[in-house]
């Protein structure tokens, strides 16, 4: 996600210089609009000039046609004829100079009008050639507008992807964020009950062991009282016996023997009504947790699986492609555990003894495993293919648990493996050896 980020910055930065240079085509094309419309007022103003020199022209195109046809109907002499006709000396001086005024001013007027002529077609030519600089300067401007435009529409649509992109990135790492959590909340809920049932199973022992004492308390003090009772009637038998004899000498009978007293004494201890039966032996309480000091004890080696760091086998063969702590490819959170790419079907075996507390399908892990060691220790499984154990299952280290398969939210078949202890993700490279 920081290389797409990373891109949609540079694209980002991309449009905005596409923005900025197509503000500066649009400036300079307003510049060239102003421009134009400046040249068009010279324009204008050239071609009210242009009128008026035309005007002009026509005005001396007609007064040199109205020459011409007089040149033309009096000949060359028509102005030579009044002189000769006149007598005044001085008379004749003025219309003399009059004729060469008049001529200068016809010669003049013909300049003037090839002057008028030759600035008409340069005016009209400069405007000509203004225009078209003005109209290629434009075309230009809307060419690179369009071009620029065109650059600025793609760039969009590249951030566009981008943007679109880098929020299917975040869905998903708030997805896998979620996914995380969840697993987090699961494993909390088995650590917990795995505590509550330790002491439920440890008050169960406790009550179970104070009973038995209780019983043999009172099974010993059932002994005593029937002890003492028959030393009791023990001892009144052979009063009644001694008060017999004495009873008997008294009298002057003969005392019987000691064999025969004996007998009497035992006859009438026989006579006495029998006393209570003594109690039957309390038996001990059998171990019940023997399934659960199974699951949560010592391992089959007597050893508890906080002594098995360095000693454990990853649960698959394979290509280890995600490793604790490491960035997740799809950025935002890090590897909770390790990934280990292997064939689809492979067998995931348990890396220790254990009881299964947890076999169903999980959001983002697929067909989930986990498998309780005892004193908070729990080893997870995801990724699977199927479950080969269900909930209550009690397995060995080595047993064949799961199969390999491609789900949860990696698209890699693989195993997805991990070690928890009191809920907290530990490094499983600490606790396996790879050789």
């Amino acid at each position: 996600m920081a290389q797409t980020e990373a891109s949609r910055s540079g694209a980002a930065d991309a449009v905005a210089e596409a923005e900025r240079a197509v503000s500066r085509v649009q400036r300079s094309l307003r510049e060239v609009e102003g421009q134009r419309g400046n040249a068009e007022k010279e324009i204008a103003s050239l071609e009210e000039q242009q009128q008026a020199v035309l005007a002009r022209i026509a005005m001396r195109q007609g007064e040199l046609g109205d020459w011409l046809r007089r040149h033309y109907m009096h000949g060359p002499a028509d102005g030579v004829a009044p002189l000769l006709a006149e007598r005044d000396p001085n008379q004749i001086a003025r219309d003399a100079h009059y004729l060469e005024h008049l001529g200068r001013a016809r010669l003049a007027l013909i300049e003037g009008l090839r002057s008028d002529l030759r600035d008409t077609r340069a005016r009209a030519t400069d405007i000509a050639a203004r225009r078209d600089r003005l109209a290629a300067l434009e075309s230009e401007q809307r060419r690179q507008q369009g071009e620029l435009e065109s650059v600025h529409a793609q760039r969009r649509q590249a951030l566009a992807a981008l943007s679109a992109q880098l929020r299917d990135q975040r869905k998903e790492v708030t997805d896998l964020q979620q996914d995380e959590q969840r697993l987090a909340r699961l494993i909390d809920t088995l650590v917990r009950r795995a505590r509550e049932q330790a002491a439920r199973e440890a008050a169960r022992r406790a009550a179970e062991q104070r009973a038995a004492e209780r019983r043999a308390a009172e099974l010993k003090a059932a002994e005593q009282r029937a002890a003492a009772q028959r030393a009791a009637e023990q001892r009144a038998a052979d009063q009644r016996a001694a008060e017999q004899r004495a009873a008997q000498a008294r009298s002057g009978e003969i005392t019987p023997a000691p064999a025969a007293a004996a007998a009497a004494a035992r006859t009438e201890v026989a006579s006495s009504p029998p006393s209570a039966p003594a109690p039957a032996p309390a038996r001990r309480a059998e171990p019940v947790v023997a399934e659960v000091a199974r699951s949560a004890g010592p391992t089959p080696t007597g050893v508890s699986f906080g002594q098995l760091r360095g000693q454990l086998h990853l649960p698959v063969r394979g290509e280890l492609i995600g490793r604790f702590g490491a960035q997740r490819a799809e950025g935002g959170t890090t590897w909770k555990g390790v990934f280990v790419r292997a064939a689809g079907g492979s067998e995931v075996r348990a890396v220790a003894a254990g009881e299964v507390v947890y076999s169903d399908w999980l959001r983002g892990y697929g067909n989930l495993l986990i498998i309780d060691h005892g004193s908070d220790y729990l080893s997870v499984y995801g990724n699977n293919d199927a479950l080969l154990k269900e909930v209550g299952a009690v397995v060995k280290g080595g047993d064949v648990v799961a199969s390999v398969g491609a789900g949860g939210s990696s698209a890699d078949s693989g195993l997805y493996f991990e070690i928890r202890h009191q809920g907290r993700p530990l490094d499983p490279m600490q606790w396996v050896r790879l050789r």
